[in-house]
């Protein structure tokens, strides 16, 4: 094979990855009088012993166009049970970013139950909520928030 087959062909295998990599799918796991709490079922794969997903944190009610909302990652290791939280975004009601930050928790086992629980139960035990999935969290608000 030539050279430049070869690194067309590395390239595409790369695109497919990255395309794979890109894919949500948000399911409705957890909610309460104000919030929704969604988890990002395609990021649930462990690289190299962690689990890094997206947890969203929804308003209840609202409009369809009101696409508030904010997203935190989540990193959970199995082997030892602990989680941990990386970067946070807030979205405002048009859906636009306000707001970015890190927060660099320490590494601590999740209480059991409550939000980080389930996230540590879909990681590392390959749990899944019972209910649809959208593609993007503006879907599911715009789908009447999961109701």
């Amino acid at each position: 094979m030539s050279a430049i087959v070869k690194c067309l062909m590395a390239g595409f295998a790369g695109l497919a990855v990255a395309t794979r990599a890109a894919a949500e799918s948000w399911s409705r796991f957890s909610s309460s009088d104000r919030t929704v709490y969604l988890v990002d079922l395609d990021a649930l794969t462990p690289v190299e012993g962690v689990v890094t997903t997206r947890l969203a944190r929804v308003p209840a009610q609202g409009p369809a166009t009101d696409l508030s909302r904010e997203t935190e990652e989540v990193m959970v290791r199995c082997s030892d049970g602990q989680s941990r939280s990386g970067a946070s975004v807030t979205y405002d009601a048009s859906g636009a970013e306000t707001d970015r930050y890190s927060e660099d928790t320490p590494w601590e086992a999740p209480p059991n139950g409550g939000v980080y629980g389930a996230i540590k139960s879909f990681a590392c035990d390959n749990m899944r909520p019972e209910s649809k999935s959208w593609p993007t969290i503006p879907a599911f608000i715009e789908d009447g928030r999961g109701k």
